[in-house]
């Protein structure tokens, strides 16, 4: 059997049009999960136990999640029954979680909501008031179409725009490019606490950025030589403007020391007004996720 197997052929009208209803960032009642585990023994990570179950993979199912809901995480065109969508039979779902269950201190809660975690995404509406939820996607599963077309699709976000908050989100989880450690994790770290701080002074300056980009010399893994490109919404070049670049500038020649520790070389920084920006070196630099910016994907 293949994921061919799967599909009808061909999709049945009802179905098509039940599907078209759906798109994704919708929610669906449940909170039966499953993964595949190791057997022969006690997964050593999951704990599950088929140890009198021969060897290779198997199937476990448990209940995930605390409020019985999962969101659709596939793209919209993915859901429905026709273009793409004939291929699928099945669309990718994550759990909703809640974060008050959770035992999220309130600084974590916060970050959440201000979408700085990058495992969760926030619910702008929640089906039910008042609740603190977020979709989490650290674990995916496939939901048969079918499931969709027996329920009615369930609103967890405001509008919109929170709808395309959650591809943006989606995208930069699993599309986030290989880089060395210190670039992904320490460099990443405090850019986001920079524009954090800033945001919660009201500095105007995080406000024109749209997006954070390195151009690497050398292997992405072990580069040679990294330069920060910092999109901007408005020129950053004009007298006026130039007291905006103070912050990131400062942040900038802090990394010098730490990154030449782990063999990197500092280019300087460099400002780029997005209608100033030449598609070549767009193409040739690498995107940071920093979701305290609040942008979508910009690629």
């Amino acid at each position: 059997m293949t994921v061919d197997s799967l599909l009808p052929d061909p999709w049945p009208e009802e179905v098509a049009a039940a599907l078209d209803i759906w798109r994704q960032g919708h929610l669906i009642r449940g909170d039966l999960g499953a993964w595949l585990a190791t057997a022969g023994c006690v997964d050593l990570v999951t704990g599950d136990d088929f140890s009198d179950r021969g060897g290779g993979l198997l199937a476990a199912a448990a209940e995930i999640g605390d409020t019985g809901y999962f969101a659709v995480v596939s793209q919209t065109c993915d859901i429905a029954a026709a273009g793409p969508g004939r291929r699928h039979p099945f669309v990718q779902v994550c759990p909703v979680r809640d974060l008050e269950a959770a035992a999220f201190s309130p600084q974590k809660l916060q970050q959440a909501r201000d979408g700085e975690l990058v495992e969760y995404v926030y619910l702008t509406r929640p089906p039910v008031t008042g609740k603190e939820w977020a979709i989490d996607l650290r674990m995916s599963v496939p939901l048969s179409k079918g499931s969709l077309v027996g329920s009615r699709p369930i609103e967890g976000f405001g509008s919109e725009e929170d709808e395309l908050g959650l591809a943006a989100r989606i995208g930069a989880k699993f599309e986030r490019p290989a880089l060395h450690d210190y670039l992904s994790k320490d460099l990443t770290d405090a850019l986001s606490v920079l524009v954090t701080k800033a945001r919660k002074v009201s500095a105007d300056w995080c406000e024109d950025v749209e997006q954070f980009r390195l151009e690497i010399e050398g292997p992405r893994l072990v580069p040679k030589r990294v330069r920060l490109v910092v999109i901007t919404d408005v020129s950053f070049s004009s007298p006026l403007q130039l007291p905006r670049k103070h912050a990131l500038r400062e942040l900038w020649k802090a990394q010098k020391r730490p990154m030449k520790r782990v063999g990197i070389e500092q280019a300087p920084i460099a400002f780029r007004h997005i209608e100033d920006l030449k598609a070549k070196d767009y193409r040739n630099s690498i995107p940071l996720s920093i979701p305290a910016l609040g942008r979508g994907r910009f690629d």
